[in-house]
């Protein structure tokens, strides 16, 4: 009876470590895809999200930067000469034209596509204005490339400026939604760890329950007669 009973006894503590061993099994591999997720999510966030943001941070500035010299043509005294101008705006419109190209590289929403084409549109459009006021002046027709500069080139400027504010948006909002994603996994995996920790505790005590009992069985003297 005593061998029968610590033979139960060690099925028991075999089948509660088999038990916990699958545990252990599932939650890892729930861990290793959480942590696989997680390091997706966060490289996505930075080459979709971080960087482009960057890139319309330079495109915004020299939008700004093209405009504030055409702006300084018609205001200064000692105006730039036509290929100084030239030169300028060109560095500035490759500038563009190489952030475009980092951006298009990247996972575009729906939203995204639609905006930065835009953009696209008008900005081809506002380097074509740009030329025909350096003509303009370059003829000594100052007034009407003011005039072309303060209308067109103005309105042009702003859907450029407005696309880039809305693409900013965008990168915000996924952004958000990102980080929020990646705190999920987290939650997931710290759930995942905390559940193994308990049913391990759990086990560990029923384990120990069981060699006590056993132990205590196997102290029990049989009673032989005295005589």
């Amino acid at each position: 009876m005593k061998w029968s009973f610590i033979g139960q006894q060690k099925l028991k503590a075999a089948g509660l470590l088999l038990s916990l061993m699958l545990v252990i099994l599932f939650t890892a591999t729930s861990l290793k895809h959480a942590v696989q997720d997680m390091d997706q999510t966060m490289a996505s966030l930075y080459r979709d999200r971080l960087q482009p943001a960057v890139d319309l941070v330079h495109i915004s500035e020299s939008l700004h930067a093209k405009r504030l010299v055409l702006d300084n043509q018609f205001l200064t005294q000692s105006p730039l000469s036509g290929s100084v101008l030239v030169r300028y705006l060109r560095q500035h419109d490759q500038q563009i034209a190489n952030r475009i190209g980092h951006y298009e590289k990247t996972k575009l929403t729906a939203d995204e596509a639609i905006w930065l084409k835009s953009f696209k549109q008008n900005w081809a459009q506002g380097k074509q204005v740009e030329g025909l006021i350096q003509q303009l002046m370059a003829t000594g027709k100052w007034a009407v490339a003011r005039q072309l500069f303060s209308e067109r080139g103005a309105t042009l400027f702003k859907q450029s400026i407005q696309s880039v504010h809305e693409l900013a948006q965008i990168q915000t909002k996924t952004g958000q939604s990102a980080v929020k994603e990646a705190h999920q996994l987290a939650a997931g995996g710290s759930l995942n760890v905390s559940l193994l920790t308990a049913i391990s505790l759990l086990v560990g005590l029923v384990i120990l329950g069981l060699i006590q009992n056993t132990s205590l069985r196997s102290l029990e003297s049989p009673l032989f007669p005295l005589n």
